[in-house]
């Protein structure tokens, strides 16, 4: 028997098994409806015969229902009991977390934050996500909506965000964010990943607009610095992961803005997991409930 984790995001679902010592991951694209998304579990369950499933979702999930409240990426699941609705269908143990939080805690199990007193984990991705463990222990507030990090605002007159709301912090740090940058540069429309590939080759439009995300990135740390003052912040998801120099220009850009103290204190890494850090996680909070 083994464990499941799953990260459902706006892209892709990614997936972990582990069985024994040996750990086994891959990701497919996400499709958008609640039927599709469950026939892809389906199929991973049957490949992984797991005794409980760990799920990692972006959106709030509220504790007391078990409802995705409000998910700005994956719409097709707001309203939906997920973990009621697999452990009905599919008959095996289900826990369901915010995919921020959960690549936080798997970051802390299994990655850049091991043995960490207070970790704060961002994904970057589709949307922007944060994550908080305190003393190994998972904080995700009174009703499961703590650490919307994304959604602080920074400028009440500022882009709009996927949310509804102008000015959060995901709508300049987030794939979509990004791709902001390079349109005011170029009157181009391309997607984040096309985005990153040219800067990798050089591309100035490119590299210009990352580094404006990675200004905005900044004001992000900055402010996770000074309410948190913590020992560790790990960035992971697509962005980083195929453009690790974002994270290098973040924390250049910091150092000029944020008090030394707390800044002097914090190791801030990529992502040991990369873009399964949520997998990892939804993986390692199932194993602690369900038992390895």
């Amino acid at each position: 028997m083994s464990i499941l984790g799953i990260d459902i995001g706006g892209t892709f679902i990614k997936y972990c098994g582990k069985a024994g010592q040996d750990i086994k991951k891959g990701k497919v694209p996400t499709e958008k409806n609640i039927d599709s998304v469950l026939y892809q579990i389906e199929e991973l369950i049957k490949n992984f015969h797991p005794k409980a499933i760990g799920i990692g979702v972006a959106g709030l999930i509220n504790k007391e229902t078990g409802r995705l409240e409000d998910s700005p990426n994956l719409k097709f699941l707001e309203g939906i009991n997920l973990k009621s609705l697999i452990e009905d269908r599919l008959k095996i143990p289900v826990i369901v977390e915010n995919d921020a939080s959960a690549a936080a805690f798997g970051e802390y199990k299994y990655g850049a934050a091991k043995n960490g007193r207070i970790v704060v984990c961002l994904t970057l991705g589709t949307g922007l996500g944060g994550g908080l463990v305190i003393d190994g222990k998972l904080i995700d507030g009174v009703s499961g909506t703590a650490m919307e990090i994304g959604h602080t605002t920074i400028d009440i007159n500022g882009w709009e965000c996927h949310c509804g709301r102008k000015g959060c912090l995901e709508a300049y740090v987030s794939s979509y964010g990004l791709e902001r940058f390079y349109f005011f540069h170029t009157d181009k429309k391309l997607d984040s990943s096309e985005i990153i590939l040219l800067a990798n080759e050089g591309n100035t439009a490119a590299m210009k607009a990352l580094e404006e995300f990675s200004e905005y990135l900044a004001i992000g740390l900055m402010n996770i610095l000074h309410i948190f003052n913590p020992d560790f912040i790990v960035i992971g998801g697509g962005i980083p992961e195929n453009y690790p120099a974002v994270i290098d220009m973040a924390v250049a850009n910091l150092k000029k803005i944020t008090f030394p103290l707390p800044f002097t204190s914090c190791q801030i890494k990529k992502a040991e997991l990369g873009e399964y850090s949520g997998a990892f996680g939804a993986l390692a909070l199932a194993e602690e409930r369900y038992g390895s």
